[in-house]
């Protein structure tokens, strides 16, 4: 009984938290930055946390809004729910009625110093998977998992999957699988794209792409690696 209480609490302390990340930029070692989302343009920049200059950084999605976003750029950066994820199915018809939500979604986390874009965090599991998110043509997908940031306007429940099709070269066409157990609340959640299997191409055509992806909320947010670029 008191194990099971244990258990249950630390689901619901998880829970209560999933919001918020903390942890260490690798290879940070620069100076104090914001932590900033851009999904609605350069000049409405989103803040969701700051990182010192030693890495250490904190960062939470909770009570984040659009009161200082134009509805211009909200128009022009939303769009349907089923068209907003990293990998897309071929047709709306598995999303049902939640197809057409508007959501918007966010690929890394920008870091900015003085108003300026100053640098990038790749949020993955293995470095191995920032060299495909930056160039996904040339660079081979590997086994693991990347993590993103998605805004919906309602509450979104889906648990379903989809196919879809790649293609590996001119004459060959690769089916695909995609398959959602996600919930996320109404404004900013993390997401959790976990490749299980990727397609092994001819490297003279085309890098090997993923076959066989999950598309969950965050499971173990120590897994996550956060590695930064600067400019």
């Amino acid at each position: 009984m008191k194990a099971s209480l244990i258990l249950c609490f630390m689901c619901c302390f998880f829970w209560a938290n999933a919001q918020e990340m903390t942890g260490k930029i690798k290879n940070h070692g620069k100076s104090d930055m914001d932590m900033v989302l851009m999904l609605f343009g350069m000049d409405y920049p989103i803040s969701i946390g700051s990182v010192d200059k030693k890495g250490q950084f904190t960062a939470n999605l909770e009570n984040v809004t659009l009161d200082n976003i134009p509805e211009e750029n909200l128009s022009m950066s939303m769009g349907p729910l089923y068209w907003n994820f990293h990998f897309n199915c071929n047709n709306s018809d598995a999303f049902g009625e939640n197809a057409e939500n508007l959501a918007a979604r966010q690929d890394f986390v920008r870091l900015t110093k003085n108003g300026d874009w100053a640098g990038t965090v790749f949020l993955v599991s293995d470095e191995g998977l920032r060299t495909w998110i930056e160039d996904p043509g040339y660079n081979n997908a590997i086994k693991g998992s990347f993590y993103e940031v998605m805004f919906v306007e309602e509450d979104v429940t889906l648990n379903m999957a989809c196919k879809s099709s790649v293609y590996a070269s001119d004459d060959e066409e690769v089916e695909t699988e995609y398959s959602f157990d996600i919930e996320m609340k109404k404004g900013f959640n993390w997401v959790e794209y976990t490749i299980h299997e990727v397609f092994e191409t001819d490297p003279n055509i085309r890098a090997s792409f993923p076959s066989k992806v999950t598309i969950t909320n965050v499971k173990d947010p120590s897994k996550m690696l956060w590695v930064g670029t600067y400019y």
